[in-house]
């Protein structure tokens, strides 16, 4: 399975060929419900759009795992792993890293801002925004 970030989702929608052909490629989608919001407010914002079940709908086939007590969990871990290494991840991205490493699937990001690097030795992680 791949998870998948909001970036991607949002890259999607928008049509952006290395990211539509990568996306399609893949079997079965994830994503974190913190990422269905951020995915969902921006096309609210960016393009007035009152349909929030329609626009759910463009990217229906992504699969969303809601943030939980387990995965909170999961992000403190995740926190204390990068303190470690004298790194820190600012908390959304942690929430969503955290949800993509409580299943053991690769996490898939194509933002510039997303800080892969401390993640790299930590889980899977591909950014797309480097195709």
């Amino acid at each position: 399975m791949t998870f998948l970030d909001s970036s991607v989702i949002i890259d999607y929608l928008d049509n952006v060929e290395h990211v539509v052909e990568f996306v399609d490629d893949q079997p079965t989608l994830l994503t974190s419900s913190i990422c269905v919001y951020e995915v969902l407010i921006g096309e609210v914002f960016s393009s007035g759009s009152t349909d929030i079940n329609g626009t759910r709908e463009d990217f229906g086939r992504v699969a969303s795992l809601e943030f939980n007590e387990s995965i909170a969990l999961e992000a403190v871990q995740l926190q204390q792993e990068l303190q470690r290494s004298g790194d820190t991840m600012p908390a959304r991205d942690l929430f969503v890293a955290a949800t993509a490493r409580s299943t053991g699937d690769e996490l898939v990001v194509a933002d510039a801002d997303f800080q892969t690097m401390p993640l790299e030795d930590l889980m899977t992680v591909t950014n797309l925004w480097d195709s």
